[in-house]
């Protein structure tokens, strides 16, 4: 299957996408640090950098799957404490999703996957409902922690898959869908850390932790933002497997 993706960040979608054997086709960020990570992970994908410039008709019926994370800053929790002018969807980045709609239009995927902050539930859903409802979609959606699938902190985002009402994906809703699937059935696997902490890790051993000169603070700084905008790889992972090996 092929996949394309918006508001790419570091990859996350991407590689996810990657692992369970899709090919990616293209991606889409703005900023230019993250673009350059991406650039070095995939580099036999295409990428583009401001999504408002971005074409889609050129891979009109090309991609089964669309993924992407548009910007939650306008909804977010975090942003309470910060002057928005609009603290909803229609805000400056969160409004960003109408270029999202945009692209879906133009491109008219099977499928189209979005991630976002679970506040978007309560500023601003019912548009992005009506969007895909106009656009010929069905939509599931559901809350995931990133602590389900065995990562050590809580971080609680929204998930959508959207399925074209004209393809071979139109009845996916009606037999259940795959989101009520992902979360998994075993306890959550223990991830490697690279400096283990002793509440998650009881072999931790702080001995082997050696000093270092630290990062330059731009370095530092991207790189905390890489991070802390990313999707968790192992939750698209999950859709992305129950997706491929759906019956139809």
């Amino acid at each position: 299957m092929t996949h394309g993706s918006l508001f790419s960040g570091i990859g996350g979608f991407d590689l996810a996408s990657k692992q369970v054997g899709f090919k990616n086709i293209f991606h889409c960020e703005i900023i230019e640090y993250k673009r350059k990570t991406l650039i070095k992970n995939f580099p036999n994908t295409k990428t583009y950098a401001d999504i408002q410039n971005f074409e889609g008709q050129k891979y009109k019926d090309k991609i089964d799957i669309l993924s992407g994370g548009f910007p939650c800053q306008d909804v977010s929790i975090a942003q309470q404490s910060k002057k928005i002018n609009q603290r909803d969807i229609s805000g400056k980045r969160t409004g960003l999703w109408q270029e999202y709609a945009r692209v879906i239009r133009e491109i008219e995927p099977g499928i189209v996957i979005f991630e976002n902050s679970p506040m978007l539930l309560i500023r601003g859903f019912e548009k992005v409902l009506c969007d895909f409802h106009k656009l010929g979609y069905d939509v599931e959606w559901r809350c995931f922690f990133a602590s389900d699938f065995g990562y050590p902190h809580f971080r609680k985002r929204l998930y959508g898959v959207a399925y074209s009402r004209c393809k071979r994906w139109k009845n996916t809703i009606k037999k259940g869908g795959v989101l009520q699937k992902v979360l998994p059935k075993k306890t959550p696997r223990q991830i490697p850390l690279s400096i283990p902490i002793k509440r998650f890790n009881g072999n931790s051993s702080y001995e082997d932790v050696r000093m270092d000169d630290g990062f330059s603070k731009e370095l530092d700084k991207n790189f905390i933002h890489g991070f802390g905008n990313a999707v968790i790889p192992e939750i698209p992972y999950q859709i992305f497997y129950k997706l491929k090996n759906l019956k139809t």
